[in-house]
């Protein structure tokens, strides 16, 4: 993951809460290759922005995706990557794919600001618009209805840059709290490349898409920003 905030994703000022800043997750036994032919993983997709950067996505409509914006920002240029160049890719696998379609168009918070500031956290999620509508095997993941509770078991998923050739997830992450910023704080091994991708519930729901990550108190920690960021932003723009 070269443009997709490989630096920042383990280094966000709002990291300056705890969590030890430049401390990445090692290479995990949680983290465990998933078949990409059965749900909810039907719907967990690779993101490729167009300047060699990669992270996750999440299908949340036949037509549209959830990533984070920080997977579309072009450090080199300053500039956010054109909806064009970015391809949403389902059923990656060891050089395989079985849908890949390119993005029509980009919705972002507009207080998203890219370069890491602490209250941009919570606002780094984009809603892809896709050019083509996915196949309909390809169901889009449900959105949790009920709020998290401290201790419950959720599950992280994406294309860890260590095994970025197959969809990788740990089953085993806990839910800690609620960040002031409102983003979700579990205790949970992700890695470069999992930005964007679905933290899901134990009915497969989602509850958030993974942003951030470091170490807090001895163990591997990720931010996550909820559903309700995004669906508030859609709302309003009704």
């Amino acid at each position: 993951m070269r443009i997709c905030r490989s630096r920042l994703l383990w280094s966000l000022p709002i990291l300056a809460t705890g969590i030890v800043a430049g401390a990445y997750a090692q290479p995990a036994t949680e983290r465990l290759r998933v078949d990409v032919t059965t749900r909810p993983w039907t719907a967990v997709g690779q993101v490729n922005n167009g300047s060699y950067g990669r992270c996750t996505g999440v299908l949340v409509a036949p037509q549209a995706a959830i990533t984070a914006a920080h997977c579309l920002f072009n450090k080199s240029t300053g500039r956010f990557v054109q909806p064009a160049s970015v391809h949403f890719v389902l059923g990656y696998d060891r050089g395989t794919y079985a849908f890949q379609s390119t993005v029509r168009a980009v919705r972002m918070a507009k207080d998203y600001e890219p370069t890491g500031q602490t209250a941009s956290a919570a606002n780094d999620w984009a809603w892809l618009e896709l050019a083509d509508p996915a196949p309909a095997r390809f169901a889009p993941v449900s959105i949790a209805t009920s709020d998290l509770k401290r201790g419950d078991v959720v599950a992280s998923a994406g294309y860890g840059r260590d095994r970025a050739y197959a969809l990788t997830a740990v089953a085993s992450c806990r839910y800690l709290a609620t960040t002031a910023a409102g983003l979700l704080m579990t205790e949970c091994p992700i890695t470069f490349g999992y930005s964007g991708g679905p933290l899901l519930d134990g009915e497969g729901r989602l509850v958030g898409i993974q942003v951030a990550g470091g170490r807090l108190g001895g163990k591997d920690v990720a931010l996550a920003v909820p559903p309700s960021a995004w669906i508030e932003a859609e709302d309003g723009r009704q």
